[in-house]
């Protein structure tokens, strides 16, 4: 709660506390319920589910990857980096089947592999073969968005510029549909180039990309461009990233109008070696406790499904939105799962019914 009292206006803080309380508790009572976004990866379409039987338990799928430099022949995938084993025409049915049961499909482009975004983000305010291609692709299928993957390292101007950029282009692809953000896990910490005052005076312990969408939302302007977040909270391991600290910094950075996901990857993941668990009970190996987080601080908490949620998306914040909540990457992961202790670790399908539950979903 706030503890900052002005002139004596203690009354007025608390009852506005009081009614924003009332609000999101409305809003939720009223029938909005929190988001659940999973990825889907084009490339595992051949030998996972259908792309039409995803459970419907989520609010948004997410199809990936798109080319930053995209084109397209109005027939194939050739040149659209989506590399589904079905036609096009399929997946457009497969996605208009989604989309019956109230479940939005957005188009993510970039992520690690397709990092070609200067002839996007070249065309600014001069739309060109990129932009029109994009725009009849999302049109065509029935794309209810766009989810940016900007995943370019570091947080140069160089690359914060780009990136901005990009987001203004793809902002004009999708006029009247969702512009999403896949934002970096340790984007919203505190370095020397954003200042460390929201970080409570500390610089956080990591490099590289860190501080980018600190950077880069800085800009009313292009802050104005999006309407959801996707923390990539994971692949940072458990000794110096907590991904609940990362929710409350990016949180805290936007306003109550964009919603912000807390983002999960079952295990193994690809870099870190941390091994998320449903709860607290479920963590009996190293790699499920966390011990310190980006910042040096010590934690000592769980790598888990339900402390990270109610933690972070279920706990109230003074611009906390009534749809924030969780994100999967990604939801055909099912093999291969390791265990933790004598105890397997979460499943995609475990965790959908677990994210369920917690999400009232």
């Amino acid at each position: 709660m706030f503890t900052l009292f002005r002139n004596g206006n203690r009354f007025a803080v608390q009852l506005g506390i009081m009614l924003f309380v009332f609000a999101v508790t409305a809003t939720q009572a009223a029938g909005e319920r929190r988001n659940f976004v999973g990825y889907y990866p084009s490339w595992l379409s051949a030998q996972s589910r259908p792309l039409a039987a995803t459970s419907a338990v989520y609010s948004h799928v997410v199809l990936a990857f798109a080319r930053p430099d995209f084109s397209w022949d109005g027939k194939s995938w050739s040149g659209t980096g989506l590399q589904f084993s079905q036609q096009p025409a399929v997946v457009k049915n497969q996605m208009r089947i989604l989309r019956a049961h109230g479940t939005r499909v957005l188009l993510a482009v970039g992520g690690a592999t397709y990092l070609n975004w200067a002839p996007l983000a070249a065309e600014g305010d001069k739309p060109g073969l990129i932009t029109a291609a994009l725009t009849r692709f999302v049109s065509t299928m029935g794309f209810d968005g766009i989810d940016v993957d900007y995943e370019r390292e570091g947080a140069s101007a160089e690359v914060v510029t780009q990136y901005g950029a990009a987001i203004a282009v793809l902002r004009r692809t999708t006029p009247g549909k969702l512009l999403s953000l896949a934002a970096w896990s340790t984007g919203a910490d505190c370095t020397p180039d954003t200042g460390n005052v929201p970080c409570d005076g500390q610089f956080s312990s990591t490099s590289g990309s860190a501080g980018r969408e600190r950077l880069l939302l800085h800009d009313s302007e292009t802050m104005g461009k999006i309407d959801l977040v996707n923390v990539m909270s994971y692949d940072a391991g458990v000794s110096g990233y907590d991904p609940v600290k990362a929710f409350a910094l990016y949180r805290d950075l936007l306003p109550a109008r964009v919603a912000v996901n807390l983002g999960f990857e079952i295990a193994p993941e690809g870099w870190g070696g941390a091994t998320l668990v449903q709860d607290d009970a479920a963590a009996r190996c190293p790699s499920a406790m966390i011990t310190q987080d980006q910042f040096g601080n010590p934690v000592h908490r769980t790598y888990a499904l339900q402390r990270g949620l109610q933690d972070g998306p279920l706990t109230l914040r003074p611009n906390s939105n009534a749809h924030d909540g969780a994100m999967l990457w990604h939801i055909v992961k099912n093999q291969n799962l390791p265990v933790c202790g004598h105890r397997a670790v979460l499943s995609v399908d475990s965790l959908q019914k677990a994210a369920a539950i917690l999400l009232s979903r």
